[in-house]
């Protein structure tokens, strides 16, 4: 029952963040999320050149 209960309420809570995203960025959402995806990409790609380039060099 505990665990019932904690997913409702984590549910919930998701649900209103979503909500508050969407309403507070409103059509600027997708502009934001797609920004954010494309800095976590260029992060990552540097980050797996720099471990690639420690590889070739060992």
């Amino acid at each position: 029952m505990k665990d019932y209960l904690l997913l409702i309420i984590s549910s919930v809570a998701l649900a209103g963040l979503a909500w508050a995203f969407w309403h507070f960025t409103g059509r600027d959402g997708f502009v934001f999320l797609s920004m954010l995806l494309c800095v976590t990409l260029f992060a990552d790609n540097r980050r797996l050149r720099k471990r690639l380039r420690s590889v070739r060099s060992q």
